[in-house]
């Protein structure tokens, strides 16, 4: 039988970050249900991200001279940086952990790599309002992003020499998937696109002798149609429900799709209109969520694993470029997807040396040591990386109120117990003598913490 503790941190670890002892503690004599309504109460009071300062303010009413000097005005690879770093404190510290955590997953479904700070944060706070309201407002207002627009090229999109990058992409990896649309169907979608771009004030617009006004033939419809016409036509085939809770299914339940169950909640999510919070409610409060089978089967992303020490063990850096060339080196800076596809996740977060560097952190962050990281080449090319100790930047951490949650736990009874607080998968198969190799039993706290440090060395820490 699945213990009311376990149950409560998959929970958390699905629909937030994880969560420390003392917080599942006290939540032990709370039903399911009750916890999974105050996460999507808290959601509802959120904070935008306001790190980085318009930079075109002033500019508003002419904005600035031309293309290229906005885009030298929004570019700045330092400041994408620190925006990095504002959002994983963000994870970590919000009050509203469930729409953090679907800004994440959308932030991975409309992956955006540009070098422009403030538009990144822009579009970053653009999904954090539609993260968990209807999915058809959420993609118009990508549609509508600059960002994205950018990214994917439809600034240069153009009556009579149509670009179809961004058409493509809102059909293969945003709505309905590959095999569900023709290439006529990008072509003339493309066509509708003509002219969204956006101005020399950062703002989407349309560009009105750039567009082509021209009938389109789109899935069997003929019309005038623009962009939004596009897409609502696309919202009206059944598919987009089922790709959209096939990947939420994935990534939130388990890697394993279980066929019946997301055709069940495809109806559903369609039906609503394509309601994210009414999808979401219904996998958190089903009793199938609680299976064996989907807790703890999920490997942790390099940033779900960065917040959840930083949540535990008050995980920092003396550097915050350390953490940056954390996440190169784990294969996930937020920001900087390596492709528009963004990042395939599952088993793909783990190789042979991403394990060996996943396994060694938690001893760093014991040691508060010095970190020397050779970060991964960018994109699809062969990873390298190395990690030792060095000056590049030091790891800091406090586990004193992490050990003070087993401070009244016998000797004998202590692993267990922390076994149970970190590990979600079935531990029968942990040797309990491993967990007691290298222990420091010089005072109670540095057993409590040497000993956490081990379970958290484990390859099964690695699943949530």
């Amino acid at each position: 039988m699945i213990s009311q503790q376990r149950k409560i941190q998959h929970l958390l670890l699905r629909a937030a970050f994880g969560e420390t002892p003392d917080k599942i503690k006290d939540l032990l004599n709370t039903p399911i249900n009750t916890i999974v309504a105050d996460l999507f109460k808290a959601s509802e009071n959120y904070k935008d991200i306001e790190y980085i300062d318009n930079p075109l303010e002033g500019h508003e009413e002419k904005g600035v001279g031309g293309f290229q000097a906005l885009k030298m005005i929004l570019k700045s690879k330092k400041e994408n940086e620190e925006l990095n770093c504002e959002w994983v404190f963000k994870m970590a510290n919000t009050k509203a952990p469930l729409r953090e955590k679907m800004v994440f997953f959308w932030h991975n479904h409309f992956a955006t790599n540009v070098p422009f700070s403030y538009l990144m944060q822009v579009q970053n706070n653009t999904i954090r309002k539609h993260a968990l309201g209807k999915f058809g407002d959420l993609i118009h207002a990508i549609a509508h992003d600059p960002a994205m627009i950018f990214y994917l090229n439809n600034q240069q999109n153009h009556k009579g020499h149509p670009n179809e990058n961004f058409a493509r992409e809102v059909m293969e990896l945003f709505t309905l998937g590959m095999g569900n649309y023709t290439e006529k169907d990008i072509k003339e979608a493309a066509r509708a696109f003509t002219g969204w771009a956006f101005n020399n004030k950062g703002q989407f617009s349309v560009n009105p002798k750039q567009h082509d006004y021209d009938e389109k033939e789109f899935m069997g419809r003929k019309g005038n149609f623009d962009g939004g016409d596009i897409i609502n036509i696309i919202l009206e085939n059944k598919k987009v429900a089922e790709f959209i809770v096939t990947k939420i299914y994935r990534e939130f339940v388990n890697d394993s799709i279980n066929q019946n169950r997301v055709n069940e909640l495809s109806n559903s999510f369609y039906n609503s209109k394509y309601n994210i919070d009414e999808l979401m409610r219904t996998i958190y409060t089903s009793d199938w969520f609680y299976d064996e089978e989907n807790i703890g089967s999920k490997i942790a992303s390099p940033v779900e694993l960065l917040v959840r020490y930083k949540k535990l063990v008050g995980l920092d850096y003396e550097k915050q470029k350390t953490q940056i060339n954390l996440q190169h080196v784990l294969g996930q800076v937020l920001f900087a997807p390596p492709n528009v596809a963004g990042w395939k996740g599952g088993q793909n977060w783990i190789d042979s040396s991403s394990l060996v560097l996943r396994l060694s952190i938690p001893q760093f962050i014991l040691n508060n040591s010095g970190m020397d990281i050779e970060a991964k080449p960018a994109y699809e090319e062969p990873p390298v990386e190395t990690l030792r100790e060095g000056n590049i930047g030091t790891i800091k951490s406090d586990w004193t109120k992490f050990a003070a949650n087993f401070s009244n736990e016998s000797k004998d009874k202590l692993p267990v117990s922390l076994l149970h607080s970190l590990i979600q998968c079935d531990t029968g198969r942990i040797k309990m003598e491993y967990l007691e190799a290298g222990t420091d039993n010089s005072t109670e706290e540095k057993r409590i913490i040497s000993m956490a440090a081990n379970i958290m060395s484990l390859p099964e820490f690695q699943l949530i």
